[in-house]
């Protein structure tokens, strides 16, 4: 299944990226894509578009 993600505003103006489906945000490397610039957070987009990024598979939670 391929995930979508999108970017909204967090606080003083800045911006994170999130899986659409789950609305958590997303993790490259271990590394949240959370507090960005608009133009980060629109760049890392892009780049988990074009394949450059690749988020982490979401953990379940457990029972």
């Amino acid at each position: 299944m391929e995930r979508r993600h999108a970017m909204r505003r967090v606080r003083d103006g800045l911006w994170e990226v999130y899986d659409i489906d789950n609305n958590k945000v997303v993790r490259v490397g271990g590394v949240p894509l959370t507090n960005l610039l608009d133009e980060d957070a629109l760049d890392a987009l892009d780049l988990i578009r074009d394949g450059f990024l690749t988020p982490a598979k979401s953990r379940r939670a457990k029972p």
